[in-house]
């Protein structure tokens, strides 16, 4: 006989899966065909650019829309909504134009909203593993990521160089994870709307919060190393003297190199004890990793590559974690995470720009990465106060 707590388990643990899985390839799945999208739907360069920004720029802006879809429909149903508009946004974006930035703007603010409620999963039914499956929910972000990037071009071949019908044959494993929420859904247990299961949580304003700060300040700083690297790596090594298609795989690198740091980083993070130190690690590595990127010799530029995405994986999955650790209370962890991710994800967003702009000066590489150094050293900084705070909590 299943226990009601291992079956709610269970169905979290697929829930987080589910999720996970489902974030990343709606927008690596564009990326890698934004010259064929543009032909197919004749958009000029500026519409490319449009359709590209506008899921980092929902990030931020459809963050504080999470704690109130929780309150009205409770978390379960939420996600529930969210995936099944995510899946009808992925389907029928590539009908038309207008329906593709349209799309990708719901794709953009469903993502943004189901990272925010996943912490809540973790915090709500696995609380006393919450490292480990706060690692197991990053690593299928890394997962989904790859799958988008690596199976664009070959769906486009498979089904006869059809723009439209490739984009929308994502919309299947969409529709499975839909599913799966709507089977596993309803065995969470989860607090259903208007109902408050935490009585002793706090009243006072989640802009108060112990640690709120500088949670936010290091969700952000890795957020924003990592956007800029993935806008402007391949650059990066181009202008170096790296051969474009190189060039391209170091950022496909970038994610796969990070992929066991991203499980095993939160993990260890469970444990208190091990915590400021292993924040204080991973920013240093990222300082080190950006400094090789910048000053070591070429062909060492994969060896940096890697230090950072380990670096930026296990910084991701350390930003998780620190909300599922230092949220007061279940009831108040999706303000916690909206707060953080959202405010964090707007600061992030800066960062590509910022890069573009300097390197149109003509500034040296070298000198724009050393920024990135500084922003390394804030993530120190910020991460080691968040740590406190979440032995607090």
């Amino acid at each position: 006989m299943i226990s009601p707590e291992r079956r709610q388990g269970v169905a979290a643990g697929i829930l987080i899966l589910a999720v996970g899985l489902s974030v990343r390839f709606p927008i690596t799945s564009v990326s890698p065909l934004l010259g064929e999208i543009g032909r197919a739907y004749e958009l000029p360069a500026s519409g490319l650019a449009v359709l590209s920004a506008i899921p980092v720029l929902l990030f931020g802006l459809a963050s504080p829309l999470a704690p109130l879809l929780v309150a009205r429909l409770g978390l379960t149903r939420a996600i529930t909504l969210l995936l099944a508009a995510l899946a009808l946004a992925t389907l029928l974006r590539p009908l038309a134009p207008p329906l593709l930035f349209v799309g990708t703007v719901v794709v953009g603010a469903a993502i943004a909203l189901l990272g925010i409620l996943a912490p809540q999963i973790i915090r709500h039914a696995l609380p006393h593993r919450g490292g480990f499956w706060t690692g197991v929910y990053t690593t299928s972000f890394g997962v989904s990521a790859a799958a988008g990037a690596a199976f664009a071009v070959p769906m486009l071949h498979l089904l006869g160089e059809r723009v439209g019908a490739a984009l929308m044959s994502w919309g299947i494993p969409l529709l499975i994870a839909l599913a799966l929420a709507l089977a596993f859904g309803p065995r969470l247990g989860a607090p259903g709307p208007g109902r408050r299961r935490d009585p002793a949580s706090p009243r006072q304003s989640v802009f108060r919060a112990p640690g709120i700060w500088p949670v936010t300040g290091f969700f952000g700083s890795q957020a924003l190393i990592y956007f800029s690297l993935t806008a402007w790596l391949p650059t990066i090594a181009v202008d170096r003297g790296m051969a474009p298609a190189q060039a391209g795989l170091l950022l496909a690198w970038l994610s796969v190199a990070g992929l066991p740091a991203s499980l095993l980083a939160p993990t260890l993070a469970s444990r208190p004890r091990l915590r400021t130190k292993l924040i204080a690690g991973i920013a240093l590595l990222s300082a080190v990793g950006l400094a090789a990127l910048a000053f070591g010799p070429l062909p060492l530029a994969p060896v940096a590559v890697a230090v950072l995405g380990v670096a930026q994986s296990a910084a991701f999955g350390l930003a998780i974690a620190l909300i599922v650790f230092t949220a007061p209370s279940v009831a108040q962890t999706a303000s916690f995470s909206a707060v953080s991710q959202g405010i964090g994800y707007a600061f992030a967003a800066a960062g590509p720009l910022l890069l573009g702009l300097l390197a149109q000066t003509g500034l040296d590489w070298s000198v724009i990465l050393a920024l990135l150094i500084a922003v390394a050293l804030c993530e120190l900084g910020f991460g080691v106060a968040a740590s406190r705070a979440s032995g607090r909590a």
